[in-house]
């Protein structure tokens, strides 16, 4: 069996238009724990996913057991709605194109988001995808970014009978995206959503959309295959 390459899109941003959506959903979440001093500069936090931060925001407030990720994932879940009705979004241009380009490429699609798994499955759909089906992880399974980036490669590989792929290439938006990809030793492709000139700082090169990174880097895709 052929050794296929694996290429990992995060989706906030990314995939889809929906950063400002995810943050009201998840903040308004958390600020319903009623946690005496919560930090909302989420950049802040060791690792950038939703769960990582609802545990380390209730260490901080000394809290008695476990986090309580059932009541995070319901909270979520009921401000997430509301806030899509209020602000639908759309997905980042070119991006289900550019998809299904790199699986006519012969490359294995994987999902990775620091999203809990109810609105990823519903952004994946603005796209015309059923998360379901798709080889997603996010945050309801894990807390760091590399884990989370980490298994999605993984399932991926075991798609592919197990094969370790030549290459695997991440895109995202942001600079944990970044981060997390040199961590695992990825090559990383950036979509800007408003943060260029951040991610231009760590020499990273920025495409406007998925039609302006098809246009120049569709040789390096055909080339890999």
């Amino acid at each position: 069996m052929k050794n296929k390459n694996v290429i990992v899109f995060d989706i906030d941003g990314t995939l889809t238009d929906s950063v400002s959506v995810h943050q009201f959903a998840f903040g308004s979440a958390l600020q319903n724990f009623k946690f005496p001093a919560l930090r909302t500069d989420w950049s802040s936090y060791r690792h950038h996913s939703d769960s990582a931060i609802l545990t380390e925001a209730w260490e901080e407030a000394n809290l008695e057991g476990k986090a309580d990720m059932l009541r995070l994932e319901r909270e979520y879940a009921r401000f997430y709605d509301e806030a899509v009705r209020k602000t639908p979004f759309s997905e980042i241009r070119g991006a289900r194109r550019f998809i299904d380009y790199m699986r006519k490429q012969g490359w294995i699609v994987v999902f990775a988001t620091g999203s809990l798994r109810y609105g990823a499955l519903h952004k994946l759909s603005v796209i015309g995808l059923d998360g379901e089906s798709e080889i997603l992880v996010t945050a309801s399974e894990f807390e760091t970014r590399e884990e989370i980036v980490g298994r999605a490669v993984e399932l991926g590989s075991a798609a592919n009978g197990g094969q370790k792929p030549h290459h695997v290439i991440s895109i995202g938006d942001g600079v944990w995206d970044l981060t997390t990809a040199r961590n695992l030793g990825y090559e990383f492709f950036g979509i800007d959503s408003g943060k260029k000139k951040l991610l231009e700082n760590f020499g990273v090169v920025m495409y406007r959309d998925f039609d302006d990174l098809y246009e120049n880097e569709r040789s390096s895709f055909e080339i890999l295959k």
